[in-house]
């Protein structure tokens, strides 16, 4: 298996040394490779979110290049539109409310 030498600062020493202790892990390497689990899969994640965004963004695109926009006659229109399209959410439970 590679190996590398890392440099970690007193604070990450310090909680390597907490997680140690506490037998959740019984050495750093297991922690190091549990940390870049994580990182690989919150850099996946936000790939996905990327991409996802970007359909939506040539999506909404389209829909304007066909005439589908709304056109609002003032901010106060355009807030309400907001909170109505907010209150929709949700309701169907899409998302938790704040």
């Amino acid at each position: 298996m590679p190996q590398r030498n890392v440099n970690l600062t007193d604070h990450f020493d310090h909680f390597i040394d907490a997680h140690l202790e506490s037998g959740r892990f019984s050495n750093a390497s297991e922690m190091v490779r549990e940390g870049l689990r994580l990182l690989e899969q919150r850099e996946r994640e936000e790939e996905a979110k990327i991409a996802w965004l970007r359909g939506a963004a040539t999506e909404a695109f389209a829909s304007l290049d066909r005439g589908e926009g709304i056109s609002f006659d003032s901010m106060e229109e355009l807030e309400a539109h907001i909170m109505e399209i907010s209150e929709e959410v949700f309701a169907e439970g899409a998302v938790p409310q704040p």
